[in-house]
């Protein structure tokens, strides 16, 4: 009997240690799962980031954004030239025009703008970023940035600083005085000159910043400058006293859907003068466009003189805009290079994949353009093809005129579920 109550009361203990080492384990578990689910519920954000105006405290943090991500070139005490990556730099005053640039004492540059009394900031675009995020992570002291990333210095006119060959714009400034603020000294430069490559110049001479696509900074990531919203004063007129109700539904994180979706058809032309840049980016992107048999059956006339603009405007019934547009692309299908691809009239398809990439492109760019449709009318083929002494294989499939937007024309929200059929 004593061995058989001993052998039970081993037995029970044995049962109760398990119990509580399994229930022990499912507590840990399940405090992981939900620490786990805490910490990817934190990491996006919660549902009442939707609600209009509800605002949560964030304390003191750098929440300007975005900031510029621009580069300031020096040179040191030896006459060696030096990058460095600034992101608090702003214009900060217009008579004499002055840029302020805050840099910490530890940092090699600022030395060197304290004793050169001269510094430049170059603007880079954003095919540039790695240069950028380089010469922001490495310090002069330990390495020669110009060697190690292949940038060309080059010596400043104005200025004893350098620049940088590569970047598209140049700023030469001259130290006019500094503050020693806490955490950063900042630097004041007046602004002796600037230098822009000729690429990113419009018609007019000014910067043309669709073509110069500075990179800037914000949340510790680098990003593009985005698409043209509107001139200056143009939208004074949509102020109407009415309370504002933000539209999340044409939000999109992804710039491609982005530009999809606020895609329009733009009949309504401003005089702003479009660039011969502008129009090959177009024509890149619509030389990017699928095509059956990589046949690339298309040619591109672009019309740019007024006289033409305004007879095509006065004989097609529906291009009536483009004695508003500054210029227009044809798209052609070229039967020479369709081959025996020909009678298929995959032509069509192709040349209507290469408009559809134009009109995305310009509305990525900020320009306007609408698809006036040539083909399969005999009568709009006979005035296009005479209009532009088309050769007898280029057969025209539309007009699109381009320009800049007046903002009359918007997006429409064409999104219908009762034309998907799921199987």
């Amino acid at each position: 009997m004593q061995k058989s109550k001993f052998l039970n009361i081993v037995l029970a203990t044995a049962v109760l240690v398990l119990t509580v080492l399994l229930s022990t384990k499912n507590d840990k578990s399940v405090m992981k799962s939900s620490k786990n689910a805490a910490g990817s519920v934190e990491n996006r954000p919660s549902d009442s980031t939707f609600i209009p105006f509800k605002k949560r405290s964030l304390g003191v943090r750098a929440e300007l954004h975005p900031k510029p991500a621009a580069v300031i070139g020096t040179y040191d005490k030896d006459g060696k030239p030096n990058i460095m990556t600034a992101a608090w730099i702003g214009i900060s005053n217009s008579d004499p025009l002055s840029i302020a640039v805050s840099m910490r004492p530890a940092t090699y540059s600022y030395a060197n703008v304290t004793e050169s009394g001269a510094f430049t900031v170059n603007i880079p675009s954003a095919e540039l970023a790695k240069y950028v995020d380089y010469a922001g992570r490495f310090s002069g002291r330990d390495v020669d940035k110009f060697k190690e990333t292949g940038l060309t210095p080059l010596r400043s006119e104005f200025v004893n600083a350098p620049y940088i060959k590569e970047f598209p714009l140049v700023i030469e400034c001259e130290l006019t005085e500094y503050h020693d603020l806490g955490s950063h000294r900042q630097f004041i430069g007046k602004i002796i000159d600037v230098k822009a490559d000729e690429a990113i110049l419009d018609a007019e001479g000014r910067v043309d910043v669709s073509l110069l696509n500075p990179l800037i900074y914000a949340g510790r990531n680098y990003y593009e400058t985005g698409a043209f919203v509107a001139e200056v004063g143009e939208s004074l007129h949509e102020i109407d006293g009415k309370p504002f109700i933000p539209d999340y539904r044409r939000k999109h994180m992804n710039e491609t859907l982005k530009v999809i979706h606020s895609r329009k058809s733009v009949r309504h032309f401003t005089d702003q003068a479009v660039s011969k840049e502008q129009i090959e980016l177009l024509l890149q992107a619509g030389m990017a466009a699928p095509t059956a048999v990589n046949r690339q059956p298309w040619a591109f006339y672009v019309v740019t003189r007024r006289e033409t603009l305004d007879s095509l405007s006065e004989q097609l019934p529906y291009a009536k805009m483009l004695s508003q547009a500054q210029a227009a692309i044809v798209v052609c299908g070229d039967m020479e290079k369709a081959g025996n691809l020909k009678d298929k009239a995959y032509w069509v398809q192709d040349c209507s994949a290469a408009t559809q990439n134009i009109l995305l492109a310009a509305e990525s760019i900020g320009l306007g353009a609408v698809w006036t449709a040539v083909f399969p009318y005999d009568d709009r083929s006979k005035v296009v093809i005479e209009t532009l002494k088309l050769p007898g294989h280029h057969i025209p499939l539309n007009v699109i005129p381009i320009g800049y937007p007046t903002s009359e024309d918007t997006p429409k929200d064409k999104w219908k579920p009762e034309n998907v059929f799921w199987q």
